[in-house]
């Protein structure tokens, strides 16, 4: 039994492949109505041209589905606070939870209620777009890679999951420390999400410009300084890592990613979990990251304001009479 928390893309997308093999998959929601909406309908998932359906039960009450062997999370990364009072009654001795949220930090949330023995991370460079409450589009294929942080006996619940995300046609592995690939997932958003969200582009539109280039790499440079300090070895040297986030771009060309979503739908963004935490680490570390910091202020300054230039007063602006 799988219950995933939070039916946005990757939840939609994870429910739609899981269920293809494994019908004990079940959604936890906190909205009534979407809640009915998938169990009314089914998710469509729209892969390669064709329409796959499939039909996970969906719940806002968590009691409803009794306790899990495994629980995925795919909440924001700012709402995991929000779901552990639901998360805890999910959950037994044994139950796996594990997490694929952006950034750095919703791990340390998750914490405070599951035991570091219970609680697994991990990366997915599966893009994935939502056309509405029952719809997903799957728009980028890629690796999902999970573990715990030095790990060296590998927990057999981690190799039964990966197995899940295999039959069902996903790629996955296994890794005995999770953070060197946490990082090399959070340097790929630092380096795509705020610039696609800010200029309202697709992942491919970015290598298409050369100041977006020019941006993308003092982004990615920046968070690669941070790292090393941190102590974290990807393997890759910052050329390397940026050529990697190129190629991520590229891969996923056509999908829009999950920060340009929340802009278009109006919603609160992860910024905090992925510029805002380079710049946090930054500090404390002391060192400088000023590109970040201005991705992070603008993209919270206009999700304060507006994302529309005619919602804005002139006296926004300096510019002004």
């Amino acid at each position: 039994m799988i219950t995933i928390i939070g039916p946005g893309s990757l939840g939609l997308f994870f429910a739609a492949k899981f269920w293809q093999k494994c019908r004990d998959v079940y959604i936890l929601d906190y909205k009534e109505e979407r809640a009915r909406l998938i169990n009314e309908k089914g998710i469509s998932l729209k892969e390669q041209g064709k329409i796959q359906k499939a039909y996970p039960q969906a719940s806002t009450d968590p009691l409803k589905l009794g306790k899990q062997k495994y629980i995925l999370i795919l909440v924001k990364s700012f709402q995991t606070k929000a779901i552990l009072k639901n998360l805890v009654k999910l959950c037994d001795s044994n139950t796996l939870v594990l997490t694929l949220q952006n950034g750095i930090g919703a791990g340390d949330i998750l914490s405070e209620v599951i035991s570091a023995n219970n609680l697994a991370l991990g990366v997915t460079m599966h893009g994935a777009n939502k056309k509405n409450d029952t719809t997903v589009i799957h728009a980028g294929e890629g690796d999902t890679i999970i573990g715990k942080i030095n790990d060296h006996e590998v927990d057999s619940r981690l190799l039964d999951i990966c197995k899940l995300f295999q039959e069902s046609g996903l790629t996955c592995k296994v890794v005995e420390d999770i953070l060197p690939f946490l990082w090399k997932k959070l340097i790929v958003n630092v380096g795509i999400n705020p610039i696609t969200a800010l200029c309202g582009i697709r992942n491919g539109a970015i290598l298409k410009d050369k100041r977006l280039l020019e941006l993308q790499s003092i982004l990615v440079y920046e968070a690669y300084k941070v790292m090393e300090k941190q102590g974290v070895n990807i393997g890759l040297d910052k050329g390397q890592i940026l050529e990697f986030v190129k190629k991520v771009c590229k891969d996923t060309s056509e999908n829009i990613s999950s920060m340009l979503q929340d802009r278009l739908c109006k919603k609160e963004t992860e910024i905090d979990f992925i510029n805002g935490a380079i710049v946090k680490m930054g500090k404390a570390l002391g060192i400088e990251t000023p590109a970040n910091m201005i991705m992070n202020n603008m993209i919270k300054f206009f999700t304060s304001v507006g994302w529309s230039f005619e919602n804005l007063s002139l006296d926004f602006f300096w510019l002004h009479t």
